[in-house]
């Protein structure tokens, strides 16, 4: 008889620690939740770090600019068009693009 208490309460046991388990992984914001959430954060970190250095390499740039006006002038003369006051700008047309309309 003592014999089946002891196995009746080791089988109570099992279930009982089955059925807690299974709800803290299981249920809302469980042990499931909070793996996906860590891969989440890895996957943010990247991001950071990324734009981190994204950022560091604009503000190198930006500096590099604050401190060169030559090159300043020259991304206003080739990206804007841009030309200083009394200067004449010629303009070279491809012959073959002219002949074939492209212009």
């Amino acid at each position: 008889m003592e014999r089946n208490k002891s196995r009746a309460f080791l089988g109570l046991s099992i279930i009982f620690f089955l059925v807690v388990g299974a709800t803290a992984y299981y249920k809302e914001n469980g042990l499931a939740d909070v793996g996906k959430l860590h891969l989440e954060i890895a996957s943010v970190k990247n991001q950071i770090q990324k734009y981190y250095l994204e950022n560091n390499n604009i503000r190198r740039a930006l500096v590099s600019l604050n401190k060169n006006d030559d090159r300043v002038e020259a991304i206003a003369r080739e990206q804007l068009g841009l030309v200083k006051p009394g200067e004449v700008v010629y303009e070279f047309i491809d012959a073959g693009k002219l002949a074939k309309g492209e212009l």
